[in-house]
């Protein structure tokens, strides 16, 4: 046993750098609750595209595809009282508790909607596809609050429980273990068929079951840390004796972010980025709903390109991308990914097809999640718990999911153009110089606002004093 321990950490330090036994343990257990969380999160997505296109949309090479951009928008609506309602939850709760607490929503929620799909009229057995049918804008806008939610508090946990010189090494192996869940929960979206289901419905409920999981995992990592607590866990967090968070109202993440340029850079970076992939997201998917039929060859298609996401991902964690920030600093790690969705627009603009689209989604989400996100999510590390939590939630679910929006509504704009030029070809090619040159303007924009995080985070991790942090509560 000793031995196997000794060659894992051996190898580790040569990717990652040098574990302790205990860190070891737990980097892993939360690197496997990040696991089910993405794998559960990989196989709704495509589920909530390809059940809303069958509830919603409907098949055929001429689908109306813009619905897609609407739900986005929609969905923004409904995160703003979910956030409130959020930060409400982290006044009142500890912090495994939210855990318990959220994922018990998602979990009922799930099943719920596990039973709607299964109803003869209301469900996926009505094959008559319109925009009245609510089930599938509530399903579209459940999953995308379901991803924003348990991902955002996950790493709102993790920055509050791990010190910053252990994230170093710590964040990327847990996002290298999570990439294993999105490369392996895609890949159920093909059990309706294996399994011969008349409908995606016992999927959606098997997620319900996974969600669960993460719950358990989460409770023996707790115990874990009230046995060795970490080294910085009791001085970056302001519990009260009873163990829940001292009350700094809702509107306070919102206020910093408002006011403290090095939050507000972040919520930038966070959506030039959702910004511009959601353009290219848009047109994925509308290439594939003109080639599929039915919502289990849909989700077979997404679930494919899922995997491929993250099976890239794990990839560049494994061969070290992930320690681009370690090893070059954190100046390398957040500028060079403005100059790779650059590249990536230009392939965008040359060439918008299906095949060219598949890669660019799959290189632009892999590269995010193996380079940027962690680098993102360290940045949290030298601020204040009501910024980790509460500033951190307005980005992740109100922030990114508004810039999703704002990328949605320039989709939107595609029918437009299709309408004035009179002419589908021709509206199309004026709808991707638009949308080129748009994101363009965002990556300059993007690339200055990532050096001014860069300078800033290494001056207040070498230079600033932790009680410094605590005054300014930033």
């Amino acid at each position: 046993m000793q031995k196997g321990f000794a060659l894992i950490t051996k190898l580790l330090a040569k990717i990652y750098g040098n574990f302790s036994r205990e860190e070891l343990v737990r980097t892993l257990l939360l690197g496997a609750a990040f696991a089910i969380i993405i794998g559960t999160y990989w196989t709704l997505r495509p589920l909530k595209d390809a059940l809303f296109k069958a509830i919603v949309i409907g098949d055929g090479l001429h689908t109306d595809a813009s619905y897609l951009a609407w739900a986005k928008i929609i969905s923004v609506c409904v995160l703003v009282p979910l956030v409130i309602f959020y930060s409400h939850l982290v006044d009142k709760f500890k912090r495994q508790s939210l855990f318990y607490l959220i994922g018990g929503f998602a979990i009922c929620g799930l099943l719920v909607f596990s039973l709607l799909f299964s109803h003869q009229i209301l469900g996926l057995h009505n094959k008559v596809a319109h925009p009245g049918r609510l089930l599938g804008w509530f399903w579209y806008v459940f999953v995308e609050a379901y991803g924003s939610l348990l991902i955002a508090l996950f790493w709102a946990y993790a920055a509050d429980v791990v010190d910053a010189q252990t994230a170093k090494k710590a964040f990327p192996l847990i996002v290298m273990v999570g990439q294993l869940g999105g490369i392996i929960g895609p890949q159920a979206t093909d059990l309706p068929a294996i399994m011969e289901f008349d409908t995606c419905a016992p999927l959606v409920a098997g997620c319900a079951f996974t969600t669960l999981a993460v719950l358990i995992i989460i409770r023996l990592f707790a115990s874990r840390l009230s046995r060795h607590p970490m080294p910085d866990a009791a001085e970056t967090a302001t519990f009260s004796k009873t163990g829940a968070r001292e009350k700094t109202g809702f509107v306070e993440g919102l206020r910093l972010l408002f006011t403290q340029r090095y939050l507000l850079g972040i919520f930038l970076v966070v959506a030039f980025y959702e910004i511009i992939v959601t353009i290219f997201d848009f047109n994925f998917k509308r290439l594939v709903f003109q080639s599929t039929i039915g919502d289990k060859a849909t989700a077979e298609v997404l679930g494919d390109f899922g995997t491929a996401v993250n099976l890239v991902s794990f990839l560049c964690l494994v061969f070290g991308i992930g320690n681009v920030q370690r090893r070059l600093g954190m100046k390398v790690a957040l500028c060079a990914m403005p100059f790779i969705i650059g590249s990536m627009v230009v392939g965008f603009k040359l060439a918008p097809s299906l095949a060219v689209l598949f890669w660019i989604m799959v290189a632009g989400k892999a590269l995010n999640y193996a380079l940027n996100s962690p680098s993102l999510k360290q940045l949290y590390i030298p601020t204040s718990p009501t910024a980790k939590y509460k500033t951190q939630a307005w980005i992740e679910m109100f922030g990114a999911r508004g810039a999703k929006a704002g990328g949605s509504l320039v989709n939107t704009l595609l029918k437009v153009f299709q309408t004035r030029a009179g002419s589908v070809a021709a509206g199309f090619a004026m709808y991707v110089t638009f949308a080129s040159i748009f994101s363009g303007v965002l990556l300059v924009g993007w690339f200055f606002v990532a050096l001014y995080l860069a300078r800033e985070y290494d001056r207040r991790v070498n230079v600033r004093p932790e009680n410094d942090l605590k005054k300014q509560n930033v």
